[in-house]
């Protein structure tokens, strides 16, 4: 069997059609991508047993230590709004009249130490208190065999990457024209 270079060089005269003729350009409307791709949902039972007490203590004092921060700082900005509106001055003079005092005045500085004070103790307590609950729990979960969960867990569908069709590849001895 013999080839003509001339036609394998000639495009349009290869038997193979051409990728952009054998199928047009799809547009997928965001109504129809929905339907393609939904979500797939099984149910899952699942069984907590252990929960590492050493985990807990880290989150607990993170979360607490924030909440501490959170409120020292809208404590002082409370503060500040109220002295700067006058509220504070009075407050003062209020209690001054109400309880016939000479003179009585809030010390803004022993007020947020014993506030910061108690916020640390309080964030303290509460790992202290959280660890405990889970030492409890899993003394408890050795006893029952743990807590069933039953979760339902989303997948979706994937679409699968398009594979585009293998480009011809012109021989090296075939001439491109």
């Amino acid at each position: 069997m013999s080839i003509d270079p001339g036609r394998v060089s000639d495009p349009s005269a290869s038997p193979l059609p051409s990728p952009a003729a054998a199928r047009p350009p799809v547009r997928v409307t965001p109504r129809e991508y929905r339907r393609a791709v939904r979500l797939q949902a099984r149910k899952v039972r699942r069984v907590v047993r252990h929960i590492e007490p050493w985990s807990v203590l880290k989150i607990s004092l993170l979360f607490y230590g924030c909440l501490w921060v959170i409120v020292m700082l809208a404590g002082v900005m409370l503060w500040s709004i109220a002295v700067g509106s006058g509220t504070v001055d009075d407050t003062e003079s209020f209690i001054e009249e109400l309880f016939a005092l000479q003179e009585f005045k809030f010390n803004a500085s022993q007020i947020f130490r014993g506030f910061a004070v108690g916020g640390l103790v309080l964030v303290v307590a509460g790992t202290f208190f959280n660890v405990l609950l889970c030492v409890l729990f899993n003394l408890i979960s050795d006893l029952t065999g743990g807590m069933r969960v039953t979760v339902i867990e989303e997948e979706t569908a994937r679409q699968r990457p398009r594979t585009r069709p293998a480009r011809f590849r012109w021989p090296i001895w075939a001439a491109r024209k």
